[in-house]
């Protein structure tokens, strides 16, 4: 709702504000709404202005990530999704300048640390910050019916090829690449689940009964082995 428009926009009047004496107006937009093409360049373009003023450097390789460095190595690195973002460094003064640069330029809150954030699940203790996607992983067996399944105790079998199969019997591809897709996000946090969704995703195009199993199998030890995650030890890794 902050983006500004570089063009002149005009939208009817909305249902239940309409002017009886002129129902044929229309509104000019001063800013960018939801809905509009032109909304989500107007917003990143001004939130990309107020991070430049800061000081702040856009990531080459990943444009919605942003660092500014300050003296004797500190820095804050600054993660934007649409509307959400999340920050870490390792200085509190920078944090502070910036949580107060945000709110007096824009209409944000501060939920504090980082507990829930695009299927990520965060626990930060004393000891280190532990990162998973149980929830998310829950929503993917669910969603293709695989809540109730048996688990097993490895995503792959031990010694198993998988070939390109051009003589099986094929499934549907959006169903599998659905399931694909849903695994290769799960990657970021369960490591372990890596070699079987590389392995799996060569045969998007055409793929058969041969493919689907790998990949049922796949989230069979999902079910086993939910709560799996990333931890990160306070000074290491």
């Amino acid at each position: 709702m902050h983006g500004e428009l570089s063009e002149e926009m005009y939208v009817e009047q909305p249902k239940g504000y309409i002017q009886q004496d002129d129902p044929q107006k229309v509104y000019k937009l001063k800013k960018a709404l939801y809905g509009l093409k032109q909304a989500p360049q107007a917003w990143i373009s001004r939130i990309e202005a107020h991070f430049f003023n800061e000081g702040f450097e856009r990531c080459h390789s990943e444009h919605t990530l942003f660092t500014k460095k300050g003296r004797e190595g500190k820095i804050l690195i600054v993660s934007l999704y649409v509307d959400d973002l999340i920050f870490t460094g390792n200085d509190e003064l920078m944090f502070l300048e910036f949580k107060n640069s945000m709110v007096r330029e824009f209409d944000m809150m501060d939920l504090g640390k980082m507990k829930y954030f695009l299927g990520f699940e965060v626990l930060q203790g004393l000891d280190g910050i532990h990162i998973s996607q149980r929830k998310y992983a829950l929503e993917v067996l669910k969603r293709f019916g695989m809540e109730d399944c048996n688990s097993v105790h490895n995503p792959i079998i031990p010694g198993f090829k998988i070939l390109k199969d051009e003589r099986g019997v094929q499934v549907d591809e959006t169903y599998f690449k659905q399931v694909v897709g849903s695994l290769i996000y799960l990657t970021a946090t369960r490591l372990d689940l890596m070699f079987t969704v590389s392995l799996v995703s060569r045969y998007m195009g055409k793929p058969t009964e041969l493919h689907l199993r790998v990949v049922k199998r796949a989230l069979r030890y999902l079910k086993g082995t939910i709560s799996y995650g990333i931890f990160y030890k306070k000074g290491g890794s």
